[in-house]
Protein backbone atom coordinates (compact mmCIF):
# COMPACT_ATOMS: atom_id res chain seq x y z
CA UNK A 1 0.00 0.00 0.00
CA UNK A 2 1.13 3.26 -1.11
CA UNK A 3 0.47 7.00 0.92
CA UNK A 4 0.43 10.45 0.35
CA UNK A 5 0.11 13.38 2.65
CA UNK A 6 0.03 16.60 1.99
CA UNK A 7 0.51 19.90 4.43
CA UNK A 8 -0.69 23.41 3.57
CA UNK A 9 -0.74 26.56 5.72
CA UNK A 10 -3.28 28.49 4.38
CA UNK A 11 -5.27 32.11 5.47
CA UNK A 12 -8.82 31.35 4.30
CA UNK A 13 -11.76 31.54 6.77
CA UNK A 14 -13.49 28.22 7.90
CA UNK A 15 -16.00 28.85 5.39
CA UNK A 16 -14.24 28.98 2.47
CA UNK A 17 -11.84 25.86 3.40
CA UNK A 18 -14.89 24.09 3.91
CA UNK A 19 -16.67 24.84 0.75
CA UNK A 20 -13.21 24.02 -1.07
CA UNK A 21 -13.70 21.04 0.63
CA UNK A 22 -16.73 20.25 -0.86
CA UNK A 23 -15.94 21.12 -4.24
CA UNK A 24 -12.99 18.63 -4.03
CA UNK A 25 -15.16 15.99 -3.12
CA UNK A 26 -17.58 16.54 -5.97
CA UNK A 27 -15.10 16.55 -8.50
CA UNK A 28 -13.35 13.43 -7.42
CA UNK A 29 -17.11 11.50 -7.03
CA UNK A 30 -17.94 13.17 -10.83
CA UNK A 31 -14.24 12.23 -12.44
CA UNK A 32 -13.43 8.97 -10.89
CA UNK A 33 -17.03 7.55 -9.25
CA UNK A 34 -16.61 6.17 -5.46
CA UNK A 35 -18.36 8.68 -3.05
CA UNK A 36 -17.32 10.88 -0.35
CA UNK A 37 -19.13 11.83 3.48
CA UNK A 38 -18.26 14.76 5.78
CA UNK A 39 -16.95 13.78 9.44
CA UNK A 40 -16.96 16.97 11.44
CA UNK A 41 -13.94 19.15 9.36
CA UNK A 42 -12.94 16.03 7.19
CA UNK A 43 -14.15 14.49 3.81
CA UNK A 44 -13.62 11.15 3.58
CA UNK A 45 -13.16 10.20 -0.29
CA UNK A 46 -13.35 6.30 -0.80
CA UNK A 47 -13.46 4.37 -4.49
CA UNK A 48 -12.26 1.13 -5.25
CA UNK A 49 -7.86 1.14 -4.34
CA UNK A 50 -8.16 5.05 -2.77
CA UNK A 51 -8.94 6.04 0.73
CA UNK A 52 -8.69 9.79 0.65
CA UNK A 53 -9.06 12.59 3.67
CA UNK A 54 -8.82 16.09 3.69
CA UNK A 55 -8.88 17.80 7.13
CA UNK A 56 -8.80 21.33 7.96
CA UNK A 57 -8.36 23.56 10.84
CA UNK A 58 -8.01 27.46 11.32
CA UNK A 59 -4.78 27.26 9.73
CA UNK A 60 -3.56 24.24 8.31
CA UNK A 61 -4.96 21.34 5.30
CA UNK A 62 -4.03 18.14 5.30
CA UNK A 63 -4.68 15.69 2.41
CA UNK A 64 -4.26 11.91 3.16
CA UNK A 65 -4.35 9.18 0.83
CA UNK A 66 -3.71 5.78 0.79
CA UNK A 67 -3.54 3.72 -2.63
CA UNK A 68 -4.22 0.13 -3.09
CA UNK A 69 -1.87 -2.11 -4.98
CA UNK A 70 -2.94 -1.13 -8.54
CA UNK A 71 -3.25 2.49 -7.37
CA UNK A 72 -0.05 2.67 -6.40
CA UNK A 73 1.23 2.56 -9.83
CA UNK A 74 -0.17 6.18 -10.16
CA UNK A 75 0.78 7.48 -7.03
CA UNK A 76 3.20 10.22 -8.97
CA UNK A 77 0.31 11.39 -11.31
CA UNK A 78 -2.46 11.37 -8.21
CA UNK A 79 0.37 13.21 -6.21
CA UNK A 80 0.91 15.89 -8.84
CA UNK A 81 -2.90 16.44 -9.24
CA UNK A 82 -3.81 16.68 -5.38
CA UNK A 83 -0.51 19.30 -5.41
CA UNK A 84 -2.13 21.61 -8.49
CA UNK A 85 -5.60 21.46 -7.08
CA UNK A 86 -4.00 22.95 -3.98
CA UNK A 87 -2.05 25.18 -5.27
CA UNK A 88 -4.59 26.78 -7.58
CA UNK A 89 -7.03 26.50 -4.40
CA UNK A 90 -5.56 27.19 -1.04
CA UNK A 91 -4.34 30.82 -0.07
Amino acid sequence: MSHICISRHHTMDREHVRSMTQELGEKLKSKFGGDYRWEGDMVHYKYSGVDAKVSFDESHLEVNVKLGLLMSALKGMIEAEVNKYLDEHVS
